[in-house]
């Protein structure tokens, strides 16, 4: 399944799954928003999978953003279907205790 990013006041939602197949989309699409703006929110509670490519893209972007000085919060601890990845990944740390 593919994914589909929504944008509403600053906020984007992603929507679908994050996977090794359309992760250089995704990161792509982030990494041209990062020098555009000072913060950043992503919420991935509603991805319905993650690979392990997919984890490690995300906390790429996650330290690109803190690299350039940008607050980023990725929100989406209480996903249960992508929690056992991004805890066998070590990459669990990127995401917020906030939920929107």
């Amino acid at each position: 399944m593919a994914f589909e990013i929504k944008e509403n006041s600053g906020m984007f939602e992603v929507l679908g799954s994050i996977s090794s197949q359309n992760m250089t989309s995704l990161k792509n699409y982030f990494e041209s928003i990062i020098p555009t703006t000072e913060s950043i929110i992503l919420n991935i509670e509603k991805v319905s999978s993650i690979d392990k490519s997919g984890a490690f893209m995300l906390e790429k972007l996650y330290k690109t953003a803190v690299g350039e000085n940008k607050i980023i919060s990725i929100i989406g601890r209480q996903n249960k279907k992508i929690m056992n990845t991004m805890k066998n990944t070590k990459t669990h740390y990127i995401l917020s205790n906030d939920r929107v």
